[in-house]
């Protein structure tokens, strides 16, 4: 890695800018530095396209480029496919400036720290609202017409029908990124039907893997190998949740691409069907980690939900990108399981401490002098 004082810039493979030409298929991808960005950034590259990452890096791990190493190095002696581009979603100017030379926009840049908009609304209103509306303005500037959005499966808010449709309202978010999300995709839906847009809405359901750095499946893993004889979870271990793992989410949004109609928007639930509850979940991860569930003491904190504006009961109807012929290639079940093994072994390869999302959002935070 090539770091600045405070280690905001990218490996040093990576070009900063690409050319303003547009090249035969250039995907701009808003917060590819993250847990599903890097994912789906590996797969595009992987596909021949050509990849600028967009991505201010205030959430990216030490590892981010992990998932797309083997490309840094491929473009050697010839014009590189992969640029990254150290930004901001909030400027305008910048970003307008990054999507000029695309043929296609994946907008995954948000605040991924949901529970903290609780106690600062304003970031999701800058990360979720502002943000994407930032996006939409640029590829309006720039004459770009395809776009993908990262939403989520919390817009439905507690729906009175599961599992739930994509068709389902009226929405009832509760809680600032749950509306801001769905903001998102108003603000979408808006420009697409102005400017003759095609672009695509995606609800994940949990979303899980080895480098995500928060969520159940990384405290639990972080508990556990802390003190392998007890695991405190929040709220009662009842709420339940589709799971899916990152790669097959990374899977759906390209494939959605390829083969969906073409449209204004389109709007999909992406998640591998049912749900598994919280105390399934720490089974699952003690299991994973080589413990037997029925010695570990699962300790509930009580409530029907984790934090404010936690969701009890999420549960997707599938059928719509199911009709488009794609699969995912884990249950539920095992996507936790495979992501609570990848979690282990990454986090005994990287040392450091163990700490929580909830740990680390209490931790302060230092700045390296310039």
């Amino acid at each position: 890695m090539s770091v600045d004082p405070v280690g905001h810039r990218g490996p040093a493979s990576l070009v900063e800018r690409a050319p303003r030409v547009r090249l035969m298929r250039h995907v701009v991808v808003t917060g590819g530095a993250g847990f599903i960005g890097g994912a789906i950034v590996a797969r595009l590259l992987a596909s021949g396209a050509t990849v600028t990452i967009y991505d201010n890096l205030s959430s990216a791990t030490t590892d981010w480029a992990e998932p797309f190493a083997r490309h840094l190095g491929a473009s050697s002696g010839s014009t590189p496919r992969l640029y990254f581009r150290h930004g901001d979603i909030l400027d305008l100017a910048a970003l307008t400036e990054t999507i000029e030379a695309a043929t296609d926009v994946i907008h995954l840049a948000a605040n991924t720290d949901i529970a903290s908009g609780f106690a600062d609304p304003r970031l999701d209103l800058e990360g979720c609202v502002l943000g994407t509306w930032n996006v939409a303005e640029a590829m309006r500037r720039t004459g770009v017409r395809r776009l993908m959005f990262a939403s989520s499966g919390v817009v439905y808010g507690q729906p009175s029908c599961t599992p739930t449709a994509e068709t389902y309202g009226p929405m009832r978010p509760a809680s600032h990124y749950a509306a801001g999300k769905l903001a998102g995709e108003a603000i979408i839906c808006g420009f697409a039907h102005l400017y003759g847009w095609r672009t695509l809405a995606f609800r994940f359901g949990n979303t899980v893997g080895a480098r995500s750095d928060h969520g159940v499946v990384h405290d639990f893993v972080v508990k556990l190998l802390r003190d392998p004889s007890r695991l405190e979870m929040l709220g009662d271990g009842r709420q339940a949740k589709p799971y899916i793992a990152v790669d097959d989410v990374a899977g759906a949004v390209l494939h959605a691409d390829r083969t969906a109609p073409d449209s204004p928007f389109g709007v999909f639930n992406v998640a591998s069907g049912g749900t598994v509850t919280v105390r399934r979940v720490a089974e699952l991860v003690a299991e994973a980690m080589g413990l037997d569930p029925a010695v570990v003491r699962i300790e509930a904190q009580g409530g029907d939900g984790g934090w404010h504006g936690d969701t009890p009961l999420v549960d997707f109807a599938t059928d719509a990108i199911r009709e488009l012929g794609w699969r995912p290639t884990l249950t539920g079940e095992g996507a936790v399981t495979a992501a609570a093994l990848g979690t282990r072994a990454r986090l005994t390869t990287l040392g450091g401490p163990l700490e929580t999302a909830l740990e680390r959002r209490a931790r302060p935070i230092t700045v390296a002098a310039r």
